[in-house]
């Protein structure tokens, strides 16, 4: 597969202009400050009333006053920080004599905000082959099909009959998109592996970006909105999960307790909980009040790879690894016991035929989708009969999306295509190729 992205993102703030030797808050300072800082000092942790997430937040300080006062050597960060016997990081090593210089120099030389505030140059991407289809999702009225393409989104008529619109995105790799219960906000997440995380938020009325921010130094998965639409909540390779508000990025939740990456995050229906599934096996409950653990809700048997929330129950179904399928209630596991009993369990369906890369339910609950090394995709009700085989697919399957209707379900994966089935019988309706090719020379 072969890509020529015309695609450009100039970000106007000194980490694109900094001369070398100068030190960039948001190059050098920031990833300072999320490596040995941010575990304990974030909305959802204000220990000492300090929120080192963003520059207004450092600035403003703790109890104890401002963090620094720009070109004072004498700064109640560096007295923190500095010394045989430092007070900061308070349960972690001293900070290297290299990032202390950073932090020093950067106030001393008046302490500058380079906090990207946008993309000055957007320029469409250029097809010469269909790029892999990571992720999909309807909006909540069926007008719109929104599809992962290369460094953007496009925006199908529901019915698969047209492009509606193009939506540039700084990351080149979307891996997950959601849209709001009310349909009003449309989410996606991803980024580029090993330099940055992405998370962008559009007025799904108008497709006007509003908000778009990086977070950590990997990509981001399982994109999900709050109820109230203030809040959008990702897993990431960092191992960790992590909530922000939409309004100004300010980081509300760091969530570390998992041992892989993360790949999938739900709000409770309520809210008030959110749930995460990780690569290490373990779906948590974390308590949004409190910031804090409730509990696995499942045993500890397969890598989660995927899962999807019952549209109007607390209930989720995950795909592994392994082919391995099951459906658990959202709740505490507290009466396990030493045997490590299954609590939640609902129901294991028919284990598939390799790895499960995509789930989706249907509209009403009454049914799953399961995709992935293909070349099917199979339907279950939730007693594990199976009710539908969708077939024809020539690669793996990344992405399910049910029609809002409950009549239609859309798939695609590693060949690009996009296709869209009648649902239950299984007939094919359309098929097509989401971006615009240009011919080879």
């Amino acid at each position: 597969m072969i890509f020529r992205s015309a695609i450009v993102f100039c970000f106007l703030g000194a980490t694109a202009r900094a001369a070398d030797g100068d030190v960039s808050y948001t190059r050098d300072i920031v990833p300072i400050l999320k490596h040995n800082c941010q575990a304990c000092h974030y909305p959802g942790k204000l220990k000492g009333n300090l929120d080192v997430t963003t520059y207004a937040s450092l600035q403003k300080g703790g109890k104890h006053g401002p963090a620094f006062k720009a070109g004072d050597a004498k700064s109640k960060i560096l007295e923190d920080i500095k010394g045989t016997d430092p007070k900061m990081p308070e349960d972690g090593d001293p900070l290297p004599g290299a990032d202390i210089a950073k932090i020093e120099k950067w106030i001393v030389n008046g302490a500058k905000d380079d906090t990207p505030t946008g993309a000055a140059k957007v320029e469409i991407a250029v097809y010469k082959a269909a790029p892999v289809v990571t992720a999909m999702a309807f909006s909540p009225d069926g007008a719109t099909l929104a599809i992962a393409g290369h460094h953007e989104i496009l925006l199908h008529k529901g019915d698969g009959s047209s492009l509606i619109a193009r939506l540039p995105c700084e990351a080149p790799r979307i891996e997950s998109l959601c849209y709001s219960k009310d349909g009003k906000l449309l989410a996606a997440c991803g980024g580029a592996p090993a330099q940055f995380g992405w998370v962008q938020i559009w007025n799904a009325a108008d497709n006007k970006t509003i908000a778009s921010y990086h977070v950590t130094g990997d990509s981001l998965y399982g994109v999900s909105i709050s109820p109230d639409n203030e809040k959008v909540a990702f897993g990431c390779a960092d191992k960790t999960a992590r909530m922000i508000s939409i309004k100004d990025g300010a980081e509300l939740l760091k969530f570390d307790n998992h041992a892989d990456w993360v790949l999938g995050t739900f709000f409770t229906l309520d809210g008030k909980r959110l749930l995460t599934g990780s690569r290490d096996r373990a779906m948590k409950l974390v308590d949004l009040v409190h910031g804090q653990l409730i509990d696995d809700i499942n045993k500890l048997l397969d890598p989660i790879a995927c899962f999807a929330r019952h549209p109007k129950q607390d209930v989720v179904a995950y795909g592994s690894t392994t082919g391995a399928a099951r459906i658990y209630k959202i709740s505490d596991n507290q009466g396990r016991t030493a045997a490590n009993n299954d609590t939640n369990l609902v129901k294991e369906l028919e284990r598939q035929p390799g790895p499960v890369r995509a789930i989706c339910y249907s509209p009403d609950g009454e049914a799953i989708a399961l995709g992935g090394t293909g070349p099917e995709v199979r339907v279950y009700k939730a007693d594990g009969s199976r009710v539908a085989t969708l077939t024809g697919h020539n690669g793996p399957v990344f992405s399910i999306a049910f029609d809002p209707s409950g009549k239609a379900i859309a798939t695609a994966g590693m060949e690009g295509e996009v296709r869209l089935f009648e649902f239950p019988s299984g007939k094919l309706i359309k098929a097509f190729v989401p971006v615009p090719v240009v011919a080879r020379k």
